[in-house]
């Protein structure tokens, strides 16, 4: 299985390199207070620009000074240097809850709204509506449907948006639209050998949202924010657009404050090389001084370097003005006296109306999973050797970096302080804020491996950092964390090897959290989501038990009564198709829909039938969105679905059943529900359905179309 190769974090501190020395984990369901990590000084501020530079420009010598020893390292050891000679193959180093929303009487009663995982805090999309339109990102434009009637629905307006639109944030009359620009990516981190660095995984492309094989860092290209007027839906108006060097990593709204967080990958200087040209016949000697002849010489080229390699920038447009610069400027940065890395992280804010000043604050540092509570921003980043397959258990920890967020006129973020714990988030779920305290589900070791295990790390904030309260580790050996979702005083956790251990939590006393109760069922959740206080209903995949291992099968969906945290109980399960089924859905929460006003779930579905343990799997038999009506008193209830497939195709279809758990292979994108109606779309086109009698289009729009 791939794993990303990644570098050192900002945050490796002092205080982390203990981390490899703790001692062993305790049992199953204890709890601990012994800080696996207190970062109290965090970041400290950089005086200026040239300050700023030089810390970074330093930082880039650390790290071309590591890499060729590394490889150095190398050429010794496969055979350079010694009578046997030879030239070796490079081989690479380790591098650096929708809910219901009244609307006006011109749209829908009740309509579903984005997923979001914290209430009050606002997710881009790739949909957005107020109930009478909707507001679409597709086929490099935005786009304004009139949904209301929803048998009715036509599209009213286009917009056509710089570079490639991903997602919006609505609010009114105002749209933001987030789009990538065209061009080369961003700077990676450096490569060993010569070598390209190693992209981040994630089959078959796309945004990392469920981090099993993947750590965020955004799509590597500029990102650029467009803020678009719609109180005139037929006539959408640009009124401010913000262009940034780096990428965009993830981004929120909090009523009328919008924060993004842009990363700007590790700088590298061009015309940098890392392993010399040698013919397998040379001595250590000479070896050694080919690679130092390689050092001077990128020393100096770094040393060369101005300052528009290091620091990010941002171009805002407005009213017919445009100015640019250093984003923030210089003296809203922060860094890690003693950390790698010489890659950047800001938080940009700045009111959903676009009008006002732009502030940014920016740690130097690597990008990871971004969390959002009301009044906290925290960036969850890899320390070390994060994702190296074979890493000693050690080695993973994660260093979280805490902004608190100010509303009002003049939105921003302020730099908070750091902390850090053990082990691998799995997504932004395994995060969740109470009374101050910050809780985090992290695993250490990968599955099937008897070292691996997880735990629930609370901090607070204590003198200038996060500091570790309490924690319950030791959290089912041998496996790892397939879904995390905390609610309150609660959490729950899931964990598979061969079966899913569903772990209900009591987080009451943040000193002393523990494991209240465990239930053993077939298959693993990998998204949770609650339908009220004592029920949880959860997606993921059934899976047959083999012995020593389990294979997926198909979907499952389940209803689990956690009203008694100590005896928790599967109410309801439902398994669809067999195995190669997949959703969307079960590895991004925004493609969940359960619209609790009307008891329906809609999910997007590629189901195959005659699928069969090892690698046989079946034919594709539905490709669209599926529709239950979900109960407690009931169970699933399926009402059937919006289908997809091209009326001409076959049955089957080549490749569609063969995707591995992790990269869903569905057509279908996102849903809307619209009173009793249901939108289902994709990125050729949106479909209208009655939910009451499923299988007819009502209303039809071809989002490619002029």
């Amino acid at each position: 299985m791939n794993r990303k190769l990644v570098s050192p974090d900002i945050a490796a501190l002092a205080a982390l390199a203990a981390l490899a020395a703790l001692a062993a984990l305790a049992a199953c369901g204890s709890s601990r207070t012994t800080p696996t990590a207190e970062l109290k000084s965090g970041l400290e501020q950089v005086a200026g620009c040239d300050d700023l530079v030089a810390r970074l420009r330093a930082r880039a010598i650390g790290d071309m000074n590591a890499l060729l020893d590394a490889n150095l390292q190398a050429a010794l050891g496969m055979g350079f240097g010694s009578s046997t000679g030879g030239v070796p193959m490079p081989m690479p180093t380790a591098s650096p809850p929708g809910t219901a929303t009244p609307t006006t009487t011109d749209g829908a009663a009740t309509h579903s709204d984005t997923n979001v995982q914290v209430p009050g805090v606002d997710e881009p999309d790739l949909v957005k509506t107020d109930g009478a339109f909707a507001y679409v990102v597709a086929d490099g434009r935005l786009q304004i449907l009139d949904v209301w009637p929803a048998a009715e629905t036509r599209r009213v307006a286009t917009l056509p948006i710089e570079g490639t639109p991903t997602k919006l944030l609505l609010r009114g009359d105002r749209a933001v639209v987030f789009s990538s620009l065209a061009g080369d990516p961003g700077p990676g981190p450096l490569p060993a050998m010569g070598l390209p660095a190693m992209p981040a995984v994630v089959y078959g492309g796309g945004e990392c949202t469920y981090g099993y094989e993947c750590v965020p860092q955004g799509d590597g290209r500029p990102a650029k924010l467009t803020f678009v007027d719609v109180a005139d839906p037929a006539a959408p108006r640009v009124v401010r657009e913000l262009t940034f060097s780096g990428t965009l990593l993830a981004a929120r709204r909090i009523d009328s404050a919008v924060h993004a967080v842009v990363s700007s990958g590790e700088r590298v200087v061009s015309g940098l090389e890392f392993w010399p040209a040698l013919s397998g016949g040379e001595s250590a000697a000479q070896i050694r001084a080919a690679f130092e002849a390689l050092r001077s010489a990128n020393r100096a080229r770094i040393e060369a370097a101005g300052a528009d390699v290091f620091l990010p920038t941002v171009r805002d447009a407005r009213g017919g003005a445009v100015e640019a610069g250093v984003l923030g400027g210089c003296g809203s940065y922060w860094a890690s006296a003693e950390g790698k890395g010489n890659g950047t992280l800001s938080v940009v804010s700045l009111d959903v109306a676009g009008d006002g000043p732009l502030h940014a604050v920016t740690a130097v540092g690597r990008p990871g999973f971004v969390y959002v509570s009301p009044s906290t921003l925290y960036v969850a980043a890899p320390v070390g050797e994060r994702w190296v397959w074979n890493a000693p258990v050690g080695a993973e920890t994660t260093a979280i970096h805490a902004f608190t967020l100010r509303g009002g006129a003049e939105p921003g973020a302020d730099y908070a302080g750091s902390g850090a714990v053990r082990g691998r988030p799995l997504s932004s779920f395994s995060f969740d804020e109470r009374d101050g305290a910050l809780r985090v589900a992290t695993t250490t070791g990968h599955a099937p491996s008897p070292d691996a295990r997880s735990a629930v790390t609370v901090l607070r904030p204590a003198s200038g950092g996060l500091a570790e309260v309490g924690r319950v580790d030791g959290l089912a050996p041998g496996e790892d964390i397939r879904a995390v979702r905390f609610d309150d005083a609660r959490g729950f956790v899931v964990t598979f090897k061969k079966t899913d251990p569903l772990f209900a939590l009591d987080l009451a006393d943040p000193a002393a959290p523990r494991v209240a109760g465990e239930l053993v069922v077939p298959g693993f959740s990998t998204y949770m989501q609650l339908m009220d206080p004592a029920h949880l209903l959860t997606l993921g995949y059934d899976a047959d038990d083999q012995g020593g291992f389990a294979w997926f099968q198909g979907l499952q969906l389940q209803i689990f009564d956690v009203a008694d945290l100590a005896s928790p109980s599967l109410a309801w399960r439902e398994v669809v198709g067999t195995r190669g089924s997949s959703s969307g859905a079960a590895t991004d929460h925004l493609a969940f829909n359960y619209f609790a006003p009307k008891d329906l779930l809609a999910i997007p579905l590629t189901i195959c039938t005659g699928g069969t343990g090892g690698w046989t799997t079946g034919d594709v038999t539905f490709s669209g969105l599926g529709v239950w009506r979900v109960t407690v008193a009931g169970g699933f209830q399926k009402l059937g679905g919006v289908d997809h497939r091209p009326a001409a195709s076959p049955g089957s279809y080549s490749g569609a059943c063969a995707s591995w758990w992790t990269n869903p292979n569905t057509v279908v994108q996102r849903s809307v529900f619209l009173e009793d109606f249901v939108l289902s779309l994709t990125r050729e086109e949106l479909r209208v359905q009655d939910t009451r009698a499923l299988g007819t289009d009502l209303a039809r729009v071809d989002l490619t179309a002029l």
